[in-house]
């Protein structure tokens, strides 16, 4: 008993080791990688468009492609729904609580629609209970359409998403890079193997640990980067980073690793949240769509939403909470 209590605390303070570890790495990814792209002449705006979606989703990337490597699925998919559904609602609550955002309207018209038909796209998808190799793949592609849109607009100044970060020299940006691909790839492998040990042993579901718990946790990097945004009253990014980190983690984040596999059943509470999400994304929506700023009562309306989904999910995989 104290064996188990023992190793039960250890997968603990390894999920909490990545957490941080997540925080710290995306640092020197993003930094890294927006140097070297300056390096090679990469226009400023192009690589905002690139490096603020895939660095800040590095953390949901990594849990997708070890979950599928070590043949426990559900623990990506769900990490990454999850933290779809958070980014939408809880991240934008306290980005809106610090500071009143003024929108783009660019945002609505490419980022909101584009982010409105990939979530009907992935439930259209998954409806059959399955997701196929071929579906996988077509939402891969579905980013490649999404990505040549953004750096059309990139090169012709409309707005891009645009993370700050501190530009280094080329052999230490190598070096930043690489310590942030290793990294996130070991943290991402620990994590899902702390994950199925502790599931296992406490007799959780593996889809309702990641919805919720790996979810928030990953979720952090992006939840930094649009509250400091929002912070320097720039609401536009706060809205956009979250909108596009969420395009990027289910097309490619979903899409990429489990085009590798033929068939992955789609669990019920994943189901579930996949059209709390479809939920999320019009409440969003309504929210922003008839007015150019938005500030702390469409925060309340947006952590309403998420509290319900974490009721009603946890409901649904019968644990009850009181």
């Amino acid at each position: 008993m104290k064996r188990l209590s023992y190793e039960l605390g250890v997968a603990f303070l390894a999920l909490a080791g990545c957490f941080i570890a997540f925080y710290y790495l995306t640092g020197f990814f993003v930094s890294g990688l927006g140097s070297l792209a300056k390096r090679f002449n990469v226009p400023e705006s192009v690589v905002g468009a690139s490096v603020a979606a895939i660095v800040s989703s590095a953390p949901e990337m990594g849990a997708s492609i070890f979950s599928v490597v070590e043949g426990h699925p559900d623990i990506g998919m769900g990490t990454i729904v999850g933290s779809a559904i958070f980014n939408i609602s809880l991240l934008l609550a306290f980005s809106l609580w610090v500071r009143k955002c003024v929108l783009d309207e660019k945002v609505l018209k490419r980022d909101g629609a584009y982010y409105l038909f990939v979530v009907i796209v992935t439930i259209v998808t998954i409806m059959d209970g399955v997701l196929t190799r071929w579906e996988a793949l077509t939402w891969f592609l579905l980013y490649i359409v999404y990505f040549i849109w953004l750096f059309r607009d990139a090169i012709d100044g409309k707005f891009v998403p645009k993370e700050e970060f501190e530009y280094v020299p080329t052999k230490k940006a190598v070096l930043y890079t690489g310590i942030g691909i290793v990294g996130i790839a070991l943290s991402a492998d620990i994590m899902v193997r702390s994950t199925v040990y502790v599931t296992n042993t406490l007799g959780l579901s593996e889809s309702l640990f990641s919805l919720v718990i790996i979810a928030i946790a990953t979720s952090v990097p992006d939840l930094f980067v649009s509250v400091d945004a929002a912070r320097k009253g720039m609401g536009s990014l706060a809205v956009s980073n979250a909108v596009g980190s969420n395009i990027f983690d289910i097309l490619v984040g979903i899409g990429l690793p489990f085009s590798f596999v033929a068939v992955t059943p789609i669990h019920g509470n994943i189901g579930l949240s996949a059209f709390y999400l479809l939920l999320s994304v019009f409440i969003f929506l309504i929210l922003i769509l008839f007015r150019k700023s938005v500030g702390k009562k469409e925060a309340c309306v947006l952590a309403a939403v998420y509290v319900s989904y974490i009721f009603v999910v946890v409901l649904y995989s019968g644990i009850h909470p009181f």
